[in-house]
């Protein structure tokens, strides 16, 4: 983030809005969060002026725990990232509840339901919407099947869990405390599912695949976990999907499955996939597949006119064509590439600063490489986190190569390593390759891991995806680690909350500076503001400095 900046002579980007160069974001999630924050320093320094569009009611909160709002375990103002009286007190201009619909790249126009905006730059952090299973609705009035009745959309109780609303509406459902069906078997599904059992409500599990996280996992890690949603009182259906909701007087009352079973539901929870909103950007002539098209910088490979100024961030974004991850983190390296690329772009460069001598002091952008903003590729994998009270899954990369398929004669061929000790719910795989052939020294990169019921395994690993590497011996490490009575300490240099690569000792930094709380330390450190569940790690090192 840059520390102070100067306003360029004879901005021509800034004169559509008056020589201040206007930057107006549509979208305001996480990502589009982080945003603003890079761009704080032009802001408050009136180089800049920025405006941003929220769809909901609400500033930006943390998303991907709205999981634990639905079930009562924290507030929605718990999550809360932004407060709009402060942004605005530093001269950003918040629309909540607005609606956005149509964008003019050519005319740099962002038309509202009651106003239109002229930009200098957009950014598109709209984000995505779930995709909606297809079923039919069966329709009864006092307990018969009503022909009568046409069907006009799902009834109440059918729920994509996906914003702040639906999770208060899930939560008033549960307060009746009657039974609940989730749809979908991959990691939102499996903690939803979770989530419910962990309240004491009786929930039926149902996915297409042949176990859960199907996607995410092995086969034989899939089956575990399967065995341990059961044990934690989740009943699961595997190969199984919602064919009918059965509606009494408008609200649900159960599904029938494909299995041919009709299950009591008072709430259908759908977690079958997301799709990104990209339909303001079609429809403004924006490259689209399944995303917004964008290069390593955030920006738009459209070439027609007024499309270099249009940068897209987050779910909604396809950097270089790839399929949006849905993970945070990269979309928050999204967000600081953008802000890197608005500031090159409008010449909102730091000021030279000069030290005792005289000569200038050099600066390393963290999110910029090869000098043209582009954003820096993680060192390692992508690694997923289950959120849950009861039961620890963590996975990145590929894990599904059969091991008894690899040549062991190969030097470069990948080596698959198994543990599973599914009596006591555990399992761990680790996929590598060598670095070097035939050069033990030089370790292992790490291709893909996924552990059940290892805590300790699942935090090694994480942090040896950030890194990329992994040496040989910790295939046999691990297992050890993991029973053993003292619990390994982070290094300063360690990645402690991976969603803002964040490292240990700039938490135990800040704790014995002036942090005292968790929310202290994710003010100051930005750790804990991603999926939370580096918030019990804070909390030691707050109780060892305190």
């Amino acid at each position: 983030m840059s520390q102070s900046v100067s306003l360029p002579e004879g901005l021509g980007a800034g004169a559509l809005t008056g020589g201040i160069p206007h930057v107006v974001v549509i979208g305001f999630g996480p990502v589009a969060s982080r945003l603003i924050e890079e761009l704080m320093p032009e802001i408050q320094a009136g180089a800049l002026r920025l405006s941003v569009i929220g769809g909901e009611d609400r500033a930006a909160y943390q998303r991907i725990r709205i999981g634990d709002v639905s079930v009562g375990r924290v507030e929605p103002e718990d999550l809360a990232m932004d407060e709009v009286a402060s942004l605005e007190a530093f001269g950003v201009e918040v629309l909540l509840g607005a609606e956005v619909t149509a964008v003019d790249t050519a005319a740099h126009t962002v038309t509202l339901t009651e106003r239109t905006l002229t930009y200098t730059k957009l950014v598109l952090a709209t984000g995505a919407e779930p995709i909606l299973p297809r079923m039919s609705v069966e329709l009864r009035r006092g307990g018969r099947i009503d022909s009568e009745l046409k069907p006009t959309g799902c009834p109440d109780g059918v729920i994509a869990l996906r914003d702040m609303q639906d999770a208060l509406r899930i939560r008033g459902a549960l307060e009746k405390r009657e039974p609940v069906v989730v749809l979908g078997g991959g990691v939102l599904g499996v903690e939803a599912a979770l989530a419910v059992a962990e309240v004491g409500i009786p929930v039926t599990l149902l996915h297409r695949g042949n176990v859960p996280m199907g996607r995410q996992v092995d086969t034989d890690a899939g089956m575990l976990l399967r065995r341990e949603l059961i044990r934690a009182g989740v009943d699961v259906r595997s190969a199984c999907d919602v064919k009918t909701v059965v509606s009494e007087d408008g609200e649900l009352t159960a599904v029938r499955t494909s299995l041919g079973e009709k299950l009591p539901a008072s709430l259908l929870v759908t977690c079958t996939g997301v799709k990104p909103r990209d339909e303001l950007a079609s429809a403004a002539g924006l490259p689209v597949k399944w995303g917004i098209v964008t290069g390593g910088d955030a920006r738009s490979t459209g070439t027609q006119a007024g499309h270099a100024d249009v940068f897209a961030v987050g779910d909604c974004a396809a950097v270089d064509g790839r399929d949006p991850s849905g993970l945070i983190a990269p979309g928050w390296l999204q967000a600081e590439a953008a802000a890197a690329s608005l500031r090159q772009d409008l010449r909102l460069l730091p000021e030279v600063e000069l030290d005792a001598s005289g000569a200038p002091v050099e600066f390393h952008a963290d999110a910029v490489s090869n000098g043209a903003g582009s954003a820096q590729e993680p060192a390692g994998l992508d690694v997923v986190l289950m959120k849950s009270k009861t039961l620890n899954v963590a996975c990145a990369g590929d894990t599904s190569q059969d091991p008894w398929d690899i040549d062991p004669w190969d030097p470069v061929a990948p080596t698959v390593s198994t543990w599973s000790d599914p009596k006591h719910g555990q399992y761990l795989r680790i996929v590598t390759e060598p670095v070097s052939a035939g050069d033990d020294a030089a370790g292992e990169r790490l291709l893909g891991f996924v552990s059940v019921g290892m805590p300790r395994s699942a935090a090694e690993l994480a942090m040896h995806s950030s890194r990329g590497t992994i040496p040989v011996a910790d295939r046999t490490a691990l297992l050890a680690a993991e029973h053993a009575t003292k619990e390994a300490e982070l290094e300063p240099e360690d990645v402690l909350c991976r969603c803002a690569g964040t490292t240990a000792g700039m938490v135990q930094e800040a704790a014995e500076s002036c942090c005292r709380t968790v929310d202290e330390i994710s003010a100051e450190t930005r750790a804990g503001t991603g999926c939370g569940t580096c918030h019990k790690t804070i909390e030691k090192i707050l109780a060892t400095t305190s």
